[in-house]
């Protein structure tokens, strides 16, 4: 029996195939490049986070210090 017409429109050409394959590609670049940008994110956000502790135990220890020289007046 011969290959009917259908079954052979129905196989890719191999323009679709590359073209497939860089979409592909190009979808994984995307992906890549935002969970790149959202760890970025959440770097900042963590620093952000350890840099106002860091400040407010300065301020806070300060304090203990101004305070314990009133006390040994």
């Amino acid at each position: 029996m011969a290959i009917s017409k259908k079954a052979s429109i129905r196989k890719t050409s191999p323009e679709r195939e590359a073209a497939g394959q860089q979409a592909a590609v190009r979808s994984a670049q995307r992906q890549k490049a935002v969970s790149a940008a959202a760890s970025e994110t959440q770097n900042v956000r963590q620093f952000a986070k350890t840099r106002t502790r860091a400040i407010q135990a300065h301020t806070q220890a300060r304090g203990q210090r101004q305070q314990a020289k009133r006390d040994s007046r």
